[in-house]
């Protein structure tokens, strides 16, 4: 693959990485280790629970938590996993990128960090909901914080990091493997029971995870406490949607967004070009002003006074309360 940049660092803040190592971590999961593209330069330093924007072709972007220990300055480590409706972040990463290779990232932000209280933690992850909370586990243990670290997955082979977890991390690591999903909501309740009123919770993973572990920490632990971060929307209920229009100012094109797909999934579909990266509504690199309409915001980027504008919108996961919204694309 030819170097996608020319110098080690770009405008807007962007940075040039080497990739240094490649390896798959799990049947459909591959790391990468970039380190600077600017010889034996540190990278700018970051907290457990952060993420870098990765900058691939065709001005597509892809946010990955940082899953190596944030003390190590020599080098970021992320992990992707193949996923098979990717709109292309995964497939090139799994495909196109190679050791030796330049990319351009964007530097760490954080809006998963861990309390700064020196409380201690229960971690949950599922599935490559593993690597933010890798991080923070390699935090919590240097710092001599308590903490508990529990895994789920479907099988061993879908176990990201279980080498890392039994070398590492065996005295606070458990991996649970092929739960149904009714077990899994109960060992997670019987987890977050077990929390003292000083531990927080963290959680990452799939959807369906998302929402179970969510549902069961709201019910035990107030709200301070409860720590999450989603890869993927909230799953909803389909039967409840309803179609609606969206209307492109500038095109006058009008096209129907039906009850199982978002507005952007109809963009992609009728090829009009959106920049997205999170596709959860919690990065805010789809913003788009609406003109007309009234949005059904379901995003949680937006601040209440921007959603009680009604001005702009979340494509990516948010709806729309009337019958077509007009947007400025």
């Amino acid at each position: 693959m030819t170097d996608l940049i020319e110098h080690s660092m770009m405008k807007d803040n962007l940075i040039a990485a080497r990739v240094i190592a490649r390896e798959r971590v799990a049947c459909d999961v591959v790391s990468l280790r970039l380190a600077s593209g600017e010889a034996n330069a540190e990278l700018p330093a970051f907290e457990a629970g952060a993420h870098i924007d990765l900058h691939l072709r065709d001005g597509l972007v892809r946010k990955y938590s940082l899953c190596s220990d944030p003390s190590e300055r020599a080098f970021y480590e992320i992990a992707v996993k193949r996923e098979p409706a990717s709109r292309g972040g995964s497939v090139f990463v799994h495909d196109e990128i190679r050791v030796g290779d330049i990319l351009s990232i964007g530097k760490p932000e954080n809006y998963f960090p861990l309390a700064s209280d020196g409380s201690g933690a229960v971690l949950l992850a599922a599935g490559i909901g593993i690597t933010p909370l890798l991080a923070m586990a390699h935090t919590l243990k240097r710092a001599g914080r308590a903490f508990e670290f529990h895994y789920f997955v479907r099988s061993f082979d879908d176990a990201a990091y279980a080498r890392t977890l039994q070398e590492q991390l065996v005295q606070v690591s458990t991996l649970h493997v092929g739960l149904t999903p009714e077990l899994t909501r109960e060992t997670l309740a019987e987890i977050v029971r077990r929390m003292s009123s000083q531990e927080h919770l963290y959680f990452c993973g799939p959807a369906p995870f998302m929402d179970a572990a969510d549902a069961i920490a709201c019910a035990h632990l107030p709200a301070h406490q409860i720590h999450c971060e989603r890869f993927s929307a909230a799953t909803g209920d389909v039967a409840g949607e309803r179609t609606f229009e969206i209307q492109l100012a500038r095109s006058q094109r009008v096209l129907t967004v039906s009850p199982d797909k978002s507005i952007t999934d109809v963009l992609y579909e009728y090829g009009v070009p959106i920049e997205t990266s999170c596709e959860a509504g919690i990065c805010g690199a789809c913003r788009t002003t609406v003109l007309d309409g009234t949005p059904d915001h379901r995003d949680d980027f937006l601040s209440a006074a921007d959603k009680a504008r009604n001005d702009c919108i979340m494509p990516c996961v948010s709806r729309c309360k009337t019958e077509r919204l007009v947007l400025d694309i």
